[in-house]
């Protein structure tokens, strides 16, 4: 017993350190980690983004569907793949899916065979692109061996994706895309073991590619789910910052990423005015999702914002006195809002 325990772990250890592709599959895999109480939370549906879980009969009994997260207040042009870590389950990414739908991106789990984003298991992505038609860009990524994955994904199948997002991830010499008309970006905490593979990846990635250092940040608050509870070889450092403070940074850099490839997000009123994360903009998405979208009246509001944002953003950018002008008249729209918050 003690021999198959130490065998598991040194494969799980292989595994996760060298993020391979293959068709290594176990017969008797170990338990993935589970999810946390939030990202179980996260698989509901709300006034912002509509989650489901799509069944995919051709695939095997047990690991035949993805989850779709859909922003409900646009119409998505850029797609966002996500392969799990190695023996996570799905629903620990649910969270970050969330809020980047939320942010206007259609954002999809994929469940992997055995929870390894190995071999056949890669080009599930391909019918996840066939489902969303009007999806124009996709973007592939993940965490740990996922992001690995999704590099070996861009590699084969280029001509599919213009971008990789790495969640604590990096390419290996056998997946390296940095010859690839990609764009890409790699995310992972100063608490991560083998950190220094990160910086020498660099090499095996697209030029210029950006790299966001969290300080503090671990492997395992890349998702929610109970780290205590992953088979033996995983990365178990503790992180100096909470989960919430790490994923707010990860979710922010995604976005960032991702609003290069829509053509609208660089049209927004308030964002040109206020900044992306900024206090107002955060509360007129809000008053958005909470109050617009639930009348008849709101929604066509809001359709109109969006069809008239692009022209009112290059008055903007071409006279500076219509940018302070705009910016007055939305002024008064906050102190509305906050008038009826007290």
């Amino acid at each position: 017993m003690k021999i198959q325990k130490i065998t598991v772990a040194l494969l799980t250890l292989l595994i996760v350190s060298l993020c391979g592709s293959g068709n290594i599959m176990a017969d008797d895999p170990p338990d993935s980690c589970p999810p946390l109480p939030e990202a179980l939370d996260a698989m509901e549906s709300d006034s912002a983004v509509t989650v489901e879980t799509v069944e995919v009969e051709v695939w095997e009994e047990d690991s035949n569907f993805y989850y779709a997260f859909e922003p409900k207040n646009a119409d998505p042009t850029v797609g966002f793949i996500i392969y799990p870590g190695a023996f996570v389950a799905p629903i620990a990414y649910a969270p970050p899916a969330h809020a980047i739908a939320a942010e206007g991106f259609l954002t999809v789990i994929i469940k992997m065979r055995g929870d390894l984003a190995l071999g056949k298991n890669l080009t599930r992505a391909d019918r996840v692109m066939s489902d969303y038609a009007g999806i124009e860009k996709w973007i592939v990524g993940g965490h740990s061996m996922g992001g690995a994955g999704a590099c070996s994904y861009a590699k084969d199948f280029t001509e599919n994706v213009v971008g990789v997002i790495l969640w604590a991830s990096y390419p290996t010499e056998t997946f390296r895309i940095d010859d690839k008309d990609l764009k890409a970006i790699s995310i992972y905490g100063t608490k991560n073991l083998n950190i220094e593979n990160f910086a020498a990846s660099a090499e095996h990635l697209p030029p210029n590619t950006p790299f966001v250092i969290i300080e503090g940040g671990n492997h395992s608050q890349f998702g929610w789910y109970d780290a205590s509870l992953c088979p033996e070889g995983m990365d178990r450092t503790p992180a100096d910052i909470t989960i919430e403070e790490q994923q707010e940074i990860i979710i922010q850099s995604t976005v960032d990423f991702l609003k290069q490839f829509d053509p609208s997000s660089s049209t927004c009123t308030t964002e040109k005015i206020y900044g992306v994360y900024s206090e107002e903009t955060k509360h007129l998405r809000f008053f958005r999702d909470d109050v617009l979208s639930k009348t008849p009246e709101g929604k066509e509001l809001i359709r109109l914002y969006y069809k008239w944002s692009p022209a009112i953003v290059k008055a903007m950018e071409e006279d500076e006195e219509v940018k302070k002008e705009v910016k007055e008249v939305i002024d008064q729209v906050l102190l509305l809002i906050a008038g009826e918050a007290e």
